[in-house]
């Protein structure tokens, strides 16, 4: 079909689905206990994806060959096991391949519930926000997140901090990942990227730069079809029976996983010799913050401070 027809067709169509997702939010889910919601919210973004011509498949990657793994993986995606998702980072279409599979409770930066149609979408389905450069954000949001985990919620959260093109991973931050190893959660790794026709990978649902919502849609539907490969890595348990792992040790490990199993060279210096940005408040007298640079491994006292997404 010729790429102007296809968004001719698709887009009122997205439109029309958007505002059914409002209306179904602001009306509907007050009357709904939480696993009808969740259903309903798995229903509206598989077909948000149908309609912009985006597929999901599952990938298993080297789990074929371990069944303890596998089975672990696979009991964190299912309705009630408490587990945290952490991948990679692309577009506004990543959270909607997530709840296709088992919704999520997403960790995203407090801008984003400012932002029209996705602010209030993402903040009416349990988003958890965190706001940047608040002091105790990120000890409240692992609190939060810990909570939920222990009530069997999936819990998901992007450590780049910001989208990508997809063809590389960006500097991990770890810190919201504290919120699995107080809970002892499960960590499932999962790898994400956007294949066209031809499998090869493609740009058409990459979200950065100053492209909007709308234009993004457009892009979309034009060089579609799009096939989102969700890769389920592996597990990673953050308690052995007799040590706790950090989370600069989780935090490697994930990122480890992810590029082998989306063949990224994962060469970056900082990347490579384990540095981690962070940016430290030093007290409560109004100061202005300190950005730091430490290399990961044993905790610190900067390492313990409050990190920036």
């Amino acid at each position: 079909m010729i790429p102007a027809l296809r968004v001719a067709i698709a887009l009122p169509r997205v439109v029309l689905h958007i505002a059914v997702g409002f209306a179904i939010i602001a009306f509907g889910f007050p009357l709904m206990s939480h696993a009808p919601r969740q259903r309903m919210i798995r229903r509206w973004s598989c077909r948000v994806l149908a309609i912009c011509g985006v597929s999901v498949r599952v990938v298993w990657s080297h789990l074929e060959s371990h069944a303890a793994a596998r089975n672990t993986v696979a009991a964190a995606m299912r309705p009630g096991g408490g587990a945290m998702l952490v991948m990679n980072h692309i577009s506004w279409l990543d959270i909607h391949v997530v709840h296709s599979q088992r919704p999520a409770r997403f960790i995203a930066k407090a801008e984003i519930a400012r932002w029209p149609i996705l602010g209030y979408l993402t903040d009416r389905t349990g988003t958890i926000f965190i706001e940047r450069g608040k002091r105790h954000a990120v000890r409240g949001a692992n609190h939060r997140a810990a909570q939920l985990l222990r009530d069997g919620e999936l819990v998901a959260m992007f450590p780049e901090g910001t989208t990508s093109d997809g063809d590389r991973l960006l500097p991990f931050h770890v810190n919201l990942m504290q919120s699995a190893i107080d809970a002892r959660a499960t960590i499932v790794v999962a790898g994400l990227r956007y294949l066209d026709a031809h499998g090869q990978l493609t740009s058409a649902a990459s979200y950065v730069g100053d492209i909007n919502l709308l234009q993004s849609i457009v892009r979309l539907i034009r060089m579609g079809p799009v096939t989102a490969e969700l890769h389920l890595i592996d597990a990673i348990d953050v308690f052995d029976g007799v040590t706790t792992a950090t989370r600069h040790q989780v935090g490697r490990r994930a990122r480890a996983l992810i590029a082998e199993a989306l063949g990224f060279d994962d060469e970056s210096e900082e990347a490579a010799e384990g540095i981690s940005t962070v940016i430290v408040v030093p007290d409560d007298r109004g100061s202005s913050p300190i950005v730091a640079t430490a290399r990961m491994g044993p905790e610190t006292e900067i390492d313990q401070r409050d990190e920036l997404l």
